[in-house]
């Protein structure tokens, strides 16, 4: 059997652990409830995983796309991913400042800002392959 999945099954995938350290974040009043802390970092881990590996993937994908806009899609739907884990993060990083949420952060916002430079550049070469040179710029070829 050869299963085949798609960058958009991928993130699907990591979506449910970003609710599930959210719902986890919510179940405690407050970080230093006995046991708050120990569940949420574990479940902080389990993001980070999921987003570094998420990550890798992307970059894989992006470097064996062949058009641009793909590789534009794909640092787009990265960078999206990132947000959604900063959303839910920009909370628990102050209720929860002891159990690995500031860190998390902070590299989620990371690999945000190198999506976004990613992308940013697959714009940048796409508007260059549309715009032409003003005539006399370069020697004619005859």
């Amino acid at each position: 059997m050869k299963a085949c999945l798609s960058f958009s099954d991928i993130l699907e995938v990591g979506q449910p652990q970003i609710q599930e350290m959210q719902r986890i974040g919510d179940a405690y009043p407050a970080a230093d409830v006995p046991g708050a802390c120990v569940a949420l970092t574990r479940q902080v881990r389990i993001v980070e995983g999921i987003v570094v590996q998420t990550y890798g993937v992307a970059a894989s994908l992006a470097r064996k796309a062949e058009d641009l806009n793909e590789i534009a899609e794909i640092w787009s739907r990265m960078s999206f991913f990132c947000r959604s884990a900063l959303n839910t993060l920009s909370s628990l990083k102050h209720k929860y400042p002891y159990c690995g949420t500031p860190e998390l952060y902070d590299m989620v916002l990371d690999y945000k800002l190198a999506c976004e430079k990613r992308y940013k550049g697959v714009m940048e070469e796409l508007a260059c392959q549309s715009t032409s040179f003003p005539k006399g710029l370069l020697p004619e070829m005859k």
